[in-house]
């Protein structure tokens, strides 16, 4: 079932209308990636509104909804809802602005705008179940990330930079067919490495470094989402244990993931033996993402996450030690949920490697 179809056949009674306007969503239910556009849904029809940049590729590659050239959104949508008879549209709230709502209020009036939280729990409730053809784009997506990974660590070497090893991950990335970046690279060295999201700097490769990499793919809009940390010449018993430990944490977080599993119970699995062993305050972040069409999607593994996980959920499993001014461990992987467990997509080794 295309995605304008299930949304449709999921809009309660309530909902006869719903318009939205972010990239996200647009490529989620249209396909069409573009940098504006209004796509407005009823219970029986659906029409995508876009300029006339995209309009040509749109009439070309979106089949499921009517694609017309955009010139004022505002007046075409009410247009379109006054032909249908229909008075009242739902917003997405959490991606409209105040601004925005306003100016939607004026150039909408007579029609009853609903701000309230349901088009969000929809969008979300149907983007978080995947079907087999977007895990096919994630796991093809993570086989471009895992090649790359390989391909990076024949080339680390002392005298590198963050960001020499940073470019080369993207042009690989691109050169195996990503479709494009999916976020700024986490390339991190040394005492870096102790920042969670610390980004590619000019600071020299040493040996005795640990490197924080934190990269994906994109394959048909779908992202790959994974974590390495690796050594360089050689690494200290510190290095060792803390290692060790962030990895036996993602094992025992994969001893409990399974449906009607609970997101915080997932987390706390690994979050408490962290703690055990001696560094509480050191894990600050959530133990994982969903993943779809953007990198940090829901549900996640998290202390207040109270969502059980149902069949394909595609979420990643990252816990991390950071020892701040020393040196930081995260091991990240990509899975997806199924009826007996999961499966994990991602294929890169885990045991500590010394480059």
């Amino acid at each position: 079932m295309d995605k304008i179809s299930r949304l449709q056949r999921a809009m309660p009674s309530s909902m006869e209308a719903v318009i939205l306007r972010d990239g996200a969503n647009r490529f989620y239910l249209t396909g069409m990636k573009s940098s504006a556009g209004t796509v407005l849904i009823t219970r029986k029809k659906a029409w995508l509104l876009i300029d006339f940049r995209y309009f040509e590729q749109a009439q070309a590659k979106v089949k499921n909804c009517c694609v017309i050239e955009e010139k004022n959104w505002c007046s075409q949508v009410k247009s379109l809802l006054g032909q249908e008879g229909i008075a009242s549209l739902s917003l997405h709230t959490g991606l409209v602005t105040l601004e925005e709502y306003r100016q939607m209020q004026a150039d909408l009036a007579g029609i009853s705008l609903d701000a309230s939280d349901g088009l969000a729990l929809l969008m979300d409730s149907l983007r978080r179940e995947e079907d087999e053809e977007e895990i096919a784009c994630h796991r093809k997506a993570q086989q471009i990330t895992d090649h790359t990974f390989s391909h990076i660590c024949g080339l680390i070497k002392p005298g590198m930079t963050e960001i020499d090893i940073a470019g080369e991950i993207g042009a690989t990335l691109t050169r195996l067919g990503s479709d494009e970046k999916t976020f700024n690279f986490i390339v991190a060295s040394g005492p870096n490495s102790s920042l969670p999201h610390g980004f590619a700097t000019n600071r020299l490769i040493r040996k005795g470094d640990f490197i924080t990499m934190d990269f994906g793919a994109v394959y048909g809009g779908y992202l790959a989402d994974m974590t390495r940390t690796v050594a360089v010449g050689n690494v200290t018993e510190e290095q060792r244990k803390v290692y060790e430990t962030v990895r036996e944490a993602q094992k025992r977080a994969f001893d409990v993931i399974r449906p009607g599993a609970v997101c915080r119970e997932v987390d706390a699995a690994a979050r408490n033996y962290i703690y055990k062993e001696g560094y509480e305050g050191c894990f600050s972040h959530g133990l994982g993402h969903s993943v779809g069409v953007e990198v940090h999607e829901n549900p996640r593994f998290n202390e207040v996450c109270g969502d059980r996980l149902i069949p394909g959920i595609v979420i990643t499993v990252e816990p991390g030690i950071y020892l701040k001014g020393k040196f930081g461990v995260r091991i990240e992987d990509m899975i997806v949920i199924r009826e007996n467990g999961f499966e994990n997509l991602t294929n890169s080794p885990k045991e500590l490697l010394i480059l």
